[in-house]
Formats: structure tokens, C-alpha cells, sequence
């Protein structure tokens, strides 16, 4: 799902690296049911930051594999 933003259409399709804005609206519309307008008229912004800790907690790869954790009890 993308993200909200308060970037203009135009912005946004040539930010992706699209140079058409009607290619972009097209491709949008067709992925998401509704055109960027639309979109953005009903998926509004939340007006809560998210906190810092979210995107650290759950953007970070998990630093043990399996096999770390089984040999976790050896000596």
C-alpha cells in the first residue's frame, strides 16, 4: 500500500521514474481499484507520527539464524 504523502501526483510519478503522469494514474487506478486522488481522499494521513521505535522494531532483520539458536545451550 503506499504511503502518504503530500507530494503532488506529478511529484510522485516522476519520484517512481515515470516521465507520463496519465501512464502513472493508469497504472495506479489499475492496481488499486481508484485513482491517486481518490486514493489519497480516502487513506488521509494519520495525524499521529508513527513512533521511532515501530520502524526499529520491526525494520531490522532478525540477527540470529535458526542454527544460533539451537547451538544456544552448547558449551
Amino acid at each position: 500500500m503506499p504511503r502518504p504523502t503530500e507530494r503532488t501526483v506529478t511529484e510522485t510519478c516522476h519520484a517512481v521514474g515515470l516521465t507520463s503522469v496519465g501512464s502513472f494514474t493508469s497504472s495506479f487506478t489499475r492496481t488499486y481499484s481508484r485513482s491517486p486522488t481518490a486514493y489519497r481522499r480516502e487513506f488521509r494521513p494519520s495525524a499521529a507520527p508513527v513512533p521511532g521505535c515501530v520502524p526499529r522494531a520491526y525494520g531490522q532483520p532478525r540477527l540470529r539464524t535458526f542454527r544460533e539458536e539451537a547451538g544456544k545451550g552448547d558449551g
